[in-house]
């Protein structure tokens, strides 16, 4: 394939990729004609044990399909037992909305609550979890909620109904002040731990609550502050009780079990592709080129799936000649316009995605970084441009990677990897759809700039 190069004769002051600038604008050749090549890349499973985020419910795109999201939890007796003489009322699963959300949230889903019926652990090779990582838990669940999700609410949280005869045989083991209560460890082979489990192919909404405490979590200011949405806990069991039926100023009696920050949890993915534009993907060992998808991309996580650029003519730029001296290079990538909305209008995009190398096998090397640093990463940066029409897209500065790849010696089958980093894809369950490289306007382009003279 030749290379054409395309004089800039217009004034690029301004131009700055990576650490290289020149003064003499002058002998900057830009190329802008290099064949790109676009494919979806799906990984089978991601680290996801200590998140920093729980996440429930499901969610849908037409390329990926269904994704859902299961929580598994250890949970541990998290009170003082100042009081045996009560009467149980109810035993309620609390979870508190953290703000995040990815979906429609005005659509209803039904979440429900089931027993672990085995120890959860490390996994013995890595010591960690993954996303598809599973326990044994009873069928019939202890208890399940129908909702739409409220997430940015200061007020609201999740409060689910649990089994009565749970409920009772844990007041009982209050009043007995039993080690099976008061011991952790004790506690946890009694009660292996919890999952959360969301209503599968909902076309509705994924949203995370909190695994750490803020706020007062005082009882007696709960009535006070609940409602201005200043008390914000870890999961809990709270077993409310009283011990006067008819006194009017007891306010809000409960024990409570708090999910254990420093035990076993993880968030457990799953999908359903069938009928989706990435339906059969395994069959082509997980890959996919965007011709095949309507000429679309997509950068995804919870499921985690990356986007493709591969350069497959690169040596081609060695023949421009022996006085050229490559500046720089920037990569544009564009989300389809009407995939996404506006905040206050702002693209509701995340502000930047990471970008990896990858090897002939799809595996993450190591993110690419910018000029003269190994240390400073670069990242797919979102840019909106208010000309005639709002111009949206991610520019990349791959001037290392193009560097690097020009002086290896062999031909190299490395490519660009564009997604979501590892603590985004754990805790998060968004997505963001690009063009092709057979997109029309959205479809990604390579500017290379070189000094010549």
């Amino acid at each position: 394939m030749a290379v054409t190069v395309s004089c800039c004769t217009s004034s690029i002051e301004n131009f700055v990729v990576g650490d290289n600038f020149i003064n003499d604008q002058t002998g900057i050749v830009k190329i802008d004609t290099l064949t790109l090549k676009s494919s979806i890349v799906k990984f089978d499973s991601i680290q996801t044990d200590s998140p920093g985020r729980f996440l429930a419910g499901g969610n849908y795109n037409s390329i990926s399909g269904y994704k859902n999201v299961n929580s598994f939890m250890t949970m541990a007796f998290d009170d003082n037992i100042d009081n045996i003489k009560f009467t149980f009322d109810s035993l309620c699963l609390i979870l508190n909305y953290d703000k995040y959300y990815a979906g429609d949230t005005m659509v209803t889903q039904t979440l429900s609550v089931h027993r672990v019926l085995e120890e959860m652990k490390l996994d013995d090779k890595d010591h960690h979890l993954y996303s598809n990582s599973n326990f044994k838990y009873d069928a019939t669940p202890l208890g399940s909620v129908s909702l739409k999700p409220k997430p940015i609410s200061e007020a609201d949280s999740v409060s689910i109904r649990l089994s009565d005869k749970l409920g009772i045989q844990l007041a009982q083991m209050i009043k007995d002040k039993t080690d099976t209560i008061t011991s952790s460890d004790m506690f946890l082979k009694f009660f292996r731990g919890i999952v959360i489990k969301s209503e599968k192919n909902v076309k509705s909404a994924i949203f995370g609550y909190r695994t750490s405490d803020s706020g007062s979590t005082d009882k007696s200011s709960t009535s006070t502050t609940a409602a201005t949405g200043r008390i914000k806990t870890r999961p809990q069991f709270r077993l409310y009780y009283h011990k006067n039926r008819d006194a009017e100023d007891e306010g809000e009696l409960y024990y409570k079990f708090s999910f254990v920050k420093d035990g076993i949890h993880f968030n457990q993915f799953s999908e359903d592709l069938s009928g989706s534009l990435l339906d059969g993907i395994e069959n082509t060992r997980n890959e996919r080129n965007t011709k095949l998808t309507d000429n679309h991309s997509i950068a995804q996580s919870g499921i985690r799936i990356f986007t493709k650029i591969k350069i497959p003519y690169i040596d081609n730029l060695l023949q421009i000649g022996d006085n050229s001296a490559l500046v720089g290079a920037q990569l544009r990538i564009y989300p389809i316009k009407g995939t996404y909305g506006y905040i206050n209008g702002v693209p509701d995009l995340p502000d930047s995605l990471y970008v990896y190398g990858g090897d002939n096998r799809n595996e993450l090397i190591s993110q690419i970084t910018l000029s003269g640093s190994s240390s400073s990463y670069a990242y797919a940066l979102l840019t909106v441009e208010n000309d005639v029409e709002k111009n949206v897209y991610y520019r990349i500065d791959i001037s290392t990677f193009l560097e690097s790849e020009l002086a290896t010696v062999t031909e190299t089958n490395k490519s660009l990897m564009i997604g979501y980093g590892s603590k985004g894809a754990m805790n998060t369950a968004e997505h963001v759809i690009l063009g092709g490289v057979n997109s029309g306007k959205y479809k990604p382009v390579l500017d290379v700039y070189y000094y010549h003279n």
